[in-house]
This record gives C-alpha cells, structure tokens and sequence, in this order.
C-alpha cells in the first residue's frame, strides 16, 4: 500500500473517530469543510452548541481530566459541549 493511500485510509479513520466521539457527521467538501484545527474547533463548538457529551466523550473527557488534572474538563458533563472540551478531545484524537 502506498503511503498516499496509508494517509488517505489514516485521514477516514480520524473523520470516524470524531464522528463517532462528537456524534455529528464532519463536511468533507462544499462550502462548510474545515480545513484547520481552529476551523474544525469552531464549525464543531457551534454545531454542538445544544448538544451534551455522549457516553463515549464524557468516559473520555474524564480520563483526560484525571490524567491532566484539569477537573474543569469533566464538570457539568450533563450540559452543553464546552470549547475546552471539544478542544481536549480533539487534542486526543489528533496525537
């Protein structure tokens, strides 16, 4: 396999995991594609704007809160998305 088709098969296999972590489905072309951190950031705050984490994030933002000892990223886990915590995620998933 070639490395382009290594970075293609890597790049669906992201796309997947923030699906599946963020519960929306991310533009990949159109006017909405994201193309940068900040870009996906932002498109991802304002879409979950009146979403909570699901099961999946919030198991996740609390494992990051214990091992960053950053308690924050695990308060109110019930209400909406925070940046911090799309950006925590990210952050993981992007390693």
């Amino acid at each position: 396999m070639s490395s382009t088709s290594n970075e293609s098969l890597d790049t669906v296999e992201m796309v997947m995991v923030f699906e599946e972590v963020f519960g929306v489905v991310l533009p990949l072309d159109g006017t909405q594609r994201v193309t940068t951190r900040d870009g996906t950031v932002d498109w991802l705050v304002t879409h979950l704007s009146n979403q909570r984490p699901n099961r999946q994030a919030a198991a996740l933002l609390k494992r990051l809160a214990q091992s960053r000892q950053n308690p924050e990223l695990a308060r109110d886990l019930n209400g909406p998305w925070r940046r911090e915590q799309v950006l925590a995620i990210l952050g993981e998933i992007l390693k």
